[in-house]
């Protein structure tokens, strides 16, 4: 099934930049007739959607921020000497086929339930070790398969101690009016990532969408592809010699000859001590926001885990030049995020903007029962995240819908929350978009991977089905 998936993608999955492209044409159409309900004239209509779009343009702008330094210190952290070391180590562990497979998926899920940032990176760059050791150690791995194995911990960080939507709701302030209409004093994180529904839901993920990725790899005397040429010379040992007569570890500092005499500005470039000074200001953030603040779970924020990821960054790459030129390298992999963010701002702008959203939403509700909501909530957040591919956006614009849903069906508005952390994280692994990183890392592009992370989707449908319908559903039919 998983090669079925994967010549589907191969013809028919465009490039990320097409994928956005379309998908903003469909939100435009898609709300245009809305639009014309409203509207005088068709051209007031149509300057409408586009008025939508452009308001929703700039509205990302934080966010995309937040998620580029993340992603840009997650790399450099992931690519320093000391954690390439112990993930050479950890890489190298696999030995068959089908445990390297499931171990890279297992490896990236984990980390994702503690960042999705974290998550997304280390999948990526455990998805090109693996591959590495084991063709070193004779393993014959289809690259693509492990690349996408890698991706899967998007399909669960929502679930984790990140979770947008939940942490959202468990600190409101005077600001969010929308949605202390509802619940004026918020919703616990142990009503939502807590839940028997969520906690259940994590368990049979992280054990069968391993075991189902490892399945798919193909048999001996099928087209397998190994780790392209640019990725092995780049992973490739140091040439270099080190005095004890081994290998030069990439990025370890090298001593200056006796005859080299280094500049002021030099010194300055090399100092660790700089680099302790600059590294006490993201310490006391994440520290206060974590343990001085009496926050808890509530401190878990972006800007305090991207303080974290700052600090982690410049502390192992222990000079001001060692950090600056991997950062320079780090930046790449974030270009294509970068460029696109904008457009499915745009987009969120159609869909909130617009009826369409509020539309999508009141079509899934209008046929719901409590029994059948779980599911066809699921479905519907689903929906929406691949035009709005984000946990804090999409909540913004749906939540207050998700909330109003629940409640006239008489179902605990924890329900709504879990409904959007299950629904937003499922999709993921068919929209391209926070794949671009792993992408550039891995040399591959988005129809490698959709087709065997599609399948991965299918699974994660059916288990989170079974289990929101298990405890969310069933006591309330």
């Amino acid at each position: 099934m998983g090669e079925k998936f994967a010549d589907w993608s191969m013809k028919y999955m465009p490039d990320p930049y097409v994928f956005v492209i379309v998908l903003t044409v469909l939100a435009f159409l898609g709300a245009l007739p809305f639009q014309m309900q409203e509207s005088e004239t068709a051209l007031g209509a149509v300057g409408g959607v586009f008025d939508a779009w452009y308001g929703g343009v700039w509205t990302f702008l934080t966010f995309m921020a937040q998620f580029a330094v993340i992603l840009m210190t997650g790399d450099a952290i992931a690519k320093s000497p000391a954690v390439t070391r112990l993930l050479e180590r950890i890489a190298g562990l696999p030995t068959s086929r089908k445990t390297a497979v499931a171990f890279t998926s297992f490896t990236a899920m984990a980390a994702a339930l503690i960042s999705w940032g974290l998550g997304l990176i280390v999948g990526a760059v455990m998805a090109r070790q693996v591959t590495y050791q084991g063709q070193k150690n004779g393993l014959d791995l289809h690259y693509p398969l492990v690349a996408a194995a890698g991706y899967t911990g998007l399909m669960i960080w929502h679930s984790g101690i990140t979770s947008s939507s939940g942490l959202f709701m468990a600190s409101l302030t005077e600001d969010d009016e929308a949605f202390l209409q509802y619940t004026p004093e918020g919703i616990p994180v142990t009503e939502t990532i807590g839940s028997m529904a969520n906690l259940s839901t994590v368990a049979l993920l992280l054990i069968f969408v391993p075991l189902v990725m490892a399945a798919l790899h193909p048999r001996d005397g099928d087209t397998i592809r190994g780790l392209p040429d640019s990725v092995m010379e780049e992973m490739a040992p140091s040439s270099g010699v080190a005095p004890d007569g081994g290998e030069t570890a990439v990025g370890d500092p090298v001593e200056p000859s006796v005859t080299e005499r280094l500049t002021p500005a030099d010194r300055l470039n090399t100092s660790v001590l700089l680099t302790v000074l600059i590294a006490v200001f993201p310490a006391y953030y994440f520290i206060n926001s974590w343990f001085l603040s009496g926050e808890g779970l509530a401190g878990l924020s972006l800007n305090s885990i991207n303080a974290f990821f700052l600090f982690s960054a410049i502390v192992l790459w222990k000079t001001p030049m060692g950090v600056v030129e991997q950062m320079e390298d780090s930046v790449k992999n974030v270009s294509g995020i970068i460029f696109q963010f904008p457009f499915y701002a745009g987009i969120s702008g159609i869909v909130t903007g617009t009826a369409l959203g509020l539309a999508i939403a009141n079509f899934f509700a209008s046929i719901s029962t409590p029994l059948t909501w779980p599911v066809l909530g699921l479905i519907s957040t689903g929906l929406v995240n691949i035009f709005v591919p984000s946990g804090g956006g999409q909540w913004a614009a749906q939540g207050p819908i998700l909330l109003e849903t629940t409640q006239q069906l008489g179902m605990p508005l924890s329900t709504a929350v879990i409904l959007e952390m299950m629904g937003d994280q499922l999709t993921n692994m068919v929209q391209p978009f926070w794949a671009l990183p792993l992408l550039a890392l891995a040399d591959l592009r988005a129809r490698d991977i959709i087709g065997y992370s599609t399948v991965a989707m299918l699974v994660g449908f059916v288990i989170m089905a079974v289990t929101l319908t298990v405890f969310l559903g069933l006591p309330y039919a």
